[in-house]
């Protein structure tokens, strides 16, 4: 049964990737939260709004900031003393005819069968680690509030721009640091966020590339 609890947070946790009424109705069915619990009385919380039909969970969880908040809890509650494997991923998770995983109940996003290993090795750098993933969730933040899909490209940059601010706003939450120099206010304005910074990896100090300032990130920050 644990297992089967894991992997239907998987499934929740990219719920806030739907749209539409229908998708989200059917995706109700699709994650199967009654497969384990009976009713939901014992799930919501105390002062919740009283629903009897885990079904009714998307009408305003579907999409957007409430299906972030969600699948946030949901998965943090369910793998918080366990870790998923591909395998229970695909217990849960239907795969198309080449068994990629379908993260959706409309098929789209997937993630390709060779890349589910790595999925699981970046969700748990979420759920526990001392990566940059680890304080995004202890901010309260999933995994759909920075990736729209499992792909990597470079648009994360702007996404982080669009949270913490440009360089001349990260210039001044950064002007008290006890390090050698200010690190965002350099020579190389263009440089990119991911540059240095890691989401599911270790701090990368790019200066170092041809300077010795020994930029170090923790998740307390910079030090």
């Amino acid at each position: 049964m644990k297992t089967i609890i894991a992997c239907t947070t998987m499934a929740i946790l990219f719920a806030g990737l739907m749209i539409g009424s229908n998708t989200v109705q059917a995706a109700a069915t699709w994650f199967q939260c009654a497969t384990c619990h009976l009713s939901t009385t014992k799930v919501l919380p105390t002062k919740h709004v009283k629903k009897s039909d885990f079904s009714a969970c998307f009408t305003c969880h579907g999409a957007g900031r409430a299906a972030r908040a969600l699948s946030g809890k949901v998965h943090s509650i369910h793998l918080a003393k366990g870790t998923a494997t591909p395998e229970t991923c695909l217990e849960c998770h239907p795969v198309d005819a080449a068994g990629n995983m379908q993260i959706t109940a409309a098929g789209q996003p997937v993630v390709k069968k060779a890349d589910l290993p790595d999925l699981v090795q970046k969700m748990a750098s979420w759920l526990k680690s001392d990566k940059l993933a680890h304080a995004h969730r202890k901010k309260g933040l999933s995994c759909q509030a920075c990736h729209s899909s499992y792909d990597e490209d470079d648009s994360y940059n702007e996404k982080c721009i669009a949270c913490h601010g440009n360089y001349d706003a990260m210039i001044q939450k950064t002007a008290n640091t006890k390090l050698p120099r200010n690190p965002h206010k350099s020579h190389y304005p263009t440089l990119k966020c991911t540059n240095c910074h890691q989401s599911h990896d270790v701090f990368k100090d790019f200066c170092a590339t041809c300077h010795g300032f020994g930029f170090k990130w923790s998740a307390s920050g910079l030090k």
